[in-house]
């Protein structure tokens, strides 16, 4: 089992990239967006709410989550690294 520290220094490296091979699961069929919707739309969010998403990465929800609050909505992201919450703030 990796340490904490493991981990984090994995997803530091990895931040640069993520997005990209995020995407590469399409390749193999795995279609990660499509369930990403789904999950989003399982919340019932409403116009306004708050969400707090944990483990945000670099914020591959986050459009889903805003369609679903609206502008006076808040979304907070939280993550282990630095690296993934700087391309989650870009994102926003």
């Amino acid at each position: 089992m990796l340490s904490k520290g493991a981990i984090a220094e994995l997803y530091r490296k990895r931040a640069v990239n993520y997005d990209f091979t995020a995407n590469l699961y399409y390749l193999i069929g795995f279609r990660e967006y499509a369930y990403r919707r789904i999950a989003v739309e399982a919340l019932s969010l409403k116009r306004g709410d708050t969400v707090v998403e944990i483990g945000c990465g670099t914020g591959l929800n986050f459009g889903l989550i805003e369609q679903q609050i609206g502008p006076k909505g808040k979304l907070i992201g939280v993550n282990l690294t630095e690296q993934m919450l700087a391309k989650a703030h870009k994102r926003i």
